[in-house]
């Protein structure tokens, strides 16, 4: 992109982020910069970063989302923005679309921030990243639900948690899985897969 167009752009976000932000109470400093693929790079400083971030990156998610729907508004072909604080921000996939939802057999785009991969829990001397606890519960549910044939319910998580445990058993001949509730925060229901009628 040309620099004026560039700076043009960058101004916009500022412009935006920074009314959002007098509106929700929150203090912040914007750093932007180009980013291959048509998209810019948002690196915000704050003294509020738990609060921008909030619960497993829900806020900063709303954000993001909220903030491309506004530059894009009037714009289609206006670059896609990411927000990051704190590290805390996944610069490799869009802002979900209304009405989008993970399912088995899709792997589409989505938004959703994820902390980078922390090592979170000891196991066995190994300590397992976010990604890989979330893949060994669902291969551990799939397992029960297998045994003895009820669905499990996994506790509520955000829609980049839920996809993760939507691939990691897509390839299960024997369960399947969907997402249940409302809302950002919802349940992944693993159960057999019925039988198909001969």
């Amino acid at each position: 992109m040309s620099e004026a167009n560039f700076e043009e752009q960058k101004k916009r976000i500022v412009d935006i982020l920074s009314t959002m932000f007098a509106y929700l109470g929150l203090n912040g400093e914007f750093r932007l910069e180009s980013k291959p693929n048509n998209r810019i790079g948002v690196k915000i400083s704050s003294n509020d970063v738990g609060r921008i971030i909030g619960r497993r990156g829900q806020t900063l998610e709303s954000l993001q989302l909220v903030l491309n729907r506004i530059v894009g508004r009037d714009d289609k072909e206006f670059p896609l923005v990411l927000l990051d604080i704190d590290g805390y921000a996944d610069g490799e996939r869009a802002p979900r679309k209304e009405g989008d939802e993970e399912s088995n057999g899709e792997d589409r785009p989505r938004g959703g921030f994820r902390r980078r991969e922390r090592e979170d829990r000891e196991d066995g001397g190994q300590r397992l990243s976010n990604r890989e606890q979330l893949e060994r519960q669902a291969q551990d549910a799939a397992k029960e639900v297998k045994r003895w044939g009820d669905p499990i319910k996994l506790p509520e998580m955000n829609a980049h948690d839920r996809r993760i445990i939507h691939l990691a058993l897509k390839d299960d001949p024997e369960v399947m899985t969907e997402s249940e509730g409302e809302g950002v925060m919802r349940q992944v229901v693993i159960s057999l897969k019925k039988q198909e009628q001969e």
